[in-house]
């Protein structure tokens, strides 16, 4: 059994105290400070995102395909997703909705002694920015919102909302149940097609929570079963989801500029034991529609352009096995907004490739992408690794 971290320790302490409109194709483009003409691989490009749809898409439910020649190659092998008819381009902002009176209902406290501890959590949170701000190793990061913290507990369970865009709340004895066996029981990750029931009933016991702060909708895109005698519980990550797109969660929030809404939950006993939403309740401040997104034959016309022209580099021992079909979240830091742009994501999760010695090397010493988003409008890569 690989070794645990428990990676829920940070958020806990956080949290308990665009491009879709129909761009056109730039006419020039910048190279540092020098300025060229559109090129022959842009003409390219736009070409492919003017084409008509492909009738026979429709149909496919399985991506066989091999992009490029000899070493120089992009192999998928995938699940076609499903592309919902409405796609959008949205702008989140704060939640204003968040107040302590909603913040009291998700609690959901039974015996009443409820105290407000938004004061201290506030404080400790700004003592935690000034120690990260002198330390010599300085974590930069970036926070979606500016609201104040609230913290409610009644020392059976705790909740807490933060910035206007996160939540956390925890069944303290639920969750001591849980933590107790954490390291050492046995983990089994759950396939979706394998274990349906259980994604479903989780889905169905988080959004009776969620629904309290306004989250109707989830992407849940992984469960992992610990079991250890006669305890069992499972860790649930997921992220929001709009109109059936869920949020690019492959990366995650890892440096200062990245924002990804992404959410994580312990259930034992039908019950919540622990939850903690980062920057997942922003409010939907302009959501316009997507006109016209671009098919995956489209997709697959792209990714041998910018194969061909060098922008991206693929490698014939190397495959990739995940097409999802998702929002990718671009933070505006000056604005404190969070776009949501449309995005066809293809790669293979860095937790198998770094796992295997072969896909290992083809992904890292031969520079191949092992993730890829590409704009579902504009055809513009959005992010390649």
């Amino acid at each position: 059994m690989r070794n645990k971290v428990f990676r829920l320790v940070v958020v806990t302490i956080l949290m308990s105290i665009g491009i879709c409109g129909c761009q056109k194709a730039p006419e020039r483009s910048a190279n540092r400070d020098i300025l060229h003409a559109k090129d022959s691989v842009e003409d390219e490009m736009a070409a492919i995102v003017n084409e008509s749809e492909s009738a026979m898409e429709n149909d496919m439910q399985e991506i066989n395909s091999t992009i490029g020649t000899g070493d120089n190659v992009i192999t998928i092998r995938a699940q076609m997703p499903d592309v919902p008819q409405n796609v959008y381009n949205m702008v989140l902002g704060e939640n204003e909705a968040l107040t302590k009176d909603v913040l009291t209902e998700f609690l959901g406290s039974e015996t009443g002694n409820i105290k407000d501890l938004s004061e201290e959590a506030q404080k400790e949170m700004e003592q935690i920015k000034e120690e990260n701000e002198q330390g010599e190793e300085r974590a930069e990061y970036s926070v979606f919102g500016n609201a104040p913290i609230y913290k409610l507990s009644d020392e059976q369970k705790t909740a807490s909302f933060s910035y206007g865009t996160g939540a956390y709340y925890q069944d303290e004895l639920l969750y001591e149940k849980c933590a107790s066996i954490y390291k050492s029981a046995d983990e089994t990750v759950l396939e979706e097609a394998d274990s349906k029931n259980v994604y479903m009933n989780a889905e169905k016991i988080l959004l009776a929570k969620l629904s309290l702060i306004g989250m109707t909708e989830i992407d849940i895109y992984k469960i992992t079963q610990y079991q250890k005698e006669n305890v069992t519980f499972y860790e649930i990550e997921f992220t929001p989801s709009y109109e059936g797109m869920g949020i690019v969660h492959e990366f995650g929030s890892i440096t200062s500029g990245e924002i990804f809404p992404s959410g994580k939950a312990w259930i034992c006993e039908e019950s919540i034991a622990t939850l903690s939403l980062d920057a997942c309740i922003g409010k939907v401040e302009t959501q316009e529609k997507c006109e016209t997104v671009l098919s995956w034959s489209q997709i697959e016309k792209i990714l041998e352009t910018n194969l061909n022209s060098g922008k991206i580099n693929g490698s014939n021992k190397a495959v990739l096995t995940e097409v999802e079909f998702l929002y990718y979240p671009i933070y505006k830091e000056d604005e404190n907004k969070l776009e949501l742009v449309p995005v066809w994501h293809i790669y293979t999760p860095m937790s198998v490739w770094t796992k295997n010695e072969e896909l290992a090397e083809a992904f890292t010493e031969n520079g191949s992408i092992w993730s890829i988003c590409v704009n579902a409008v504009s055809g513009e890569i959005v992010r390649s690794e």
